[in-house]
């Protein structure tokens, strides 16, 4: 049986789960992501990066998962304005994986890892699936 766990700043786990970062998912994407890891044989550490309030930032929690993380989402179109600000950072990274409506994105120049859904994860996470 598979295990997740859900981390939210300011903690951090040193385990020897794979590491998933949601910064400001949708509904949709934390829906399809329980729906997926929930078919996955393994455990996972799922950090949910998603403050209400500018005085609830914590900008180096957010870096430094970011590092540690195998996988990043980014949902740009949802991010809050502070946030927004490290998104190219954060876009740049190999592991991080965005989304956005936005038809011409400059953030293609930097990453070509825009998804459109979780569809890219089945094979990123190890693709073990043991279906009932």
């Amino acid at each position: 049986m598979n295990e997740i766990l859900l981390i939210t700043p300011p903690d951090k786990i040193f385990n020897q789960n794979q590491s998933i970062l949601l910064v400001y998912p949708s509904q949709n994407i934390k829906t399809g992501l329980q729906n997926l890891l929930a078919e996955l044989q393994f455990s996972y550490n799922v950090y949910i990066y998603d403050c209400e309030y500018k005085e609830e930032h914590d900008i180096d929690w957010l870096l430094t998962v970011s590092k540690f993380s195998d996988v990043t989402i980014l949902d740009i179109d949802n991010c809050q304005s502070t946030i927004r600000d490290l998104c190219s950072y954060l876009v740049s990274l190999p592991n991080t994986y965005w989304l956005t409506n936005s038809e011409n994105s400059v953030y293609n120049k930097l990453s070509s890892n825009r998804i459109y859904d979780l569809d890219f994860l089945e094979n990123k996470l190890g693709g073990n699936f043991e279906k009932e």
